[in-house]
């Protein structure tokens, strides 16, 4: 079984999903949002592995890579180097 963390859109910006639980604040942007999600689980400790996932235009929930932030499926743009 796999524990998830998703990157989602929101009306006010983007939000991210960590055990059911929705971030008490939103992000301006993508990047931040899954920034803020790393964050918060590394503050959590522990080495629990989980799959980050982001919401497609379609609503399917679609992994994304670790190494690199991904811009949000079906903008049409790629990957871009993680700073």
């Amino acid at each position: 079984m796999h524990n998830y963390c998703d990157i989602m859109p929101h009306a006010t910006g983007w939000v991210y999903v960590i055990d059911g639980v929705q971030s008490a604040s939103f992000y301006h942007s993508y990047e931040l949002a899954l920034d803020a999600a790393r964050t918060c689980l590394a503050a959590r400790g522990g080495r629990d592995s989980r799959v980050f996932r982001c919401q497609s235009l379609n609503g399917n929930m679609l992994p994304i890579e670790i190494a690199a932030v991904m811009q949000p499926p079906g903008t049409g743009i790629g990957p871009i180097a993680y700073r």
